[in-house]
């Protein structure tokens, strides 16, 4: 049985999502680790992550970067 997800134990789900969105950044953006993660977690896609009932917990890690590359875009 999956259990339920919730606001207290969605975090599970976060650390391996931003690790490989901000290695992708570090590639893309040529920035070092640091900077990388500091510019993502400064995005509104990063604080809907957090978040349970945004539901962006379930996405792949491609699909929250690209969230996060139209936030930077302006889109």
């Amino acid at each position: 049985m999956i259990p339920e997800i919730t606001q207290k134990n969605v975090h599970i789900f976060i650390p391996y999502k931003v690790s490989k969105i901000c290695d992708y950044i570090c590639r893309k953006e040529h920035l070092p680790p640091v900077q990388a993660v500091a510019k993502f977690y400064r995005t509104k896609t990063a604080r809907l992550l957090g978040q349970e009932d945004s539901k962006l917990w379930n996405l792949g890690w491609v699909a929250l970067y690209e969230m996060y590359a139209e936030e930077q875009n302006g889109n």
